[in-house]
């Protein structure tokens, strides 16, 4: 390469480092401009935090409402009842003494059907312990009952009954 070539390739390069570090230079004297300026995230961070609150308010609202009615609007189905419910075609399980329509879900069990079927029309809580809290949640679009209060086992104020004695 030419001495001239050189010089020119040596002055390009020093005026790329000149230039980028001016770059930065400039960039950090911005960034120090800006800093003085700086919005109030606090106050941002605080709205967000309302709204959530309020969202999350609202929803338990609604959950607690639901909750009440469905109390409200269970029937009492006794386990004689439940017996005659162990079809295919009309399934009924006793889950934690409340008892469910799994009907139109049986084709969509995870598990397939025939885990359903086996305890169709019977308790079935023992087999339903160890489910996500997505199968649980699943479970209470299918509640149509409960269990009369002397034929509870599960939610019994004296606690878990055995025999009648």
């Amino acid at each position: 390469m030419s001495l001239d070539r050189q010089q020119k390739k040596r002055s390009f390069t020093s005026a790329f480092r000149t230039r980028s570090s001016m770059d930065l230079v400039n960039l950090a004297f911005h960034s120090l401009e800006l800093g003085d300026v700086k919005p109030s995230r606090e106050n941002f961070l605080q709205v967000e935090r309302d709204d959530v609150t309020e969202r999350n308010d609202t929803i338990r609202e609604q959950r607690c409402r639901l909750k009440e009615k469905s109390r409200d609007e269970l029937r009492t189905i006794n386990l004689a009842e439940v017996a005659w419910h162990d079809r295919p075609d009309d399934c009924w399980l006793v889950i934690y003494d409340y008892v469910y329509d799994c009907t139109k879900f049986l084709r969509s069990h995870p598990g397939g059907q025939d885990v359903l079927l086996e305890y169709a029309g019977r308790d079935a809580t023992l087999p339903f312990v160890g489910h996500s809290a997505v199968a649980r949640a699943t479970l209470e679009r299918y509640k149509i009952g409960e269990l009369p209060p002397e034929e509870r086992i599960f939610r019994n104020p004296n606690g878990i009954r055995v025999s009648r004695l």
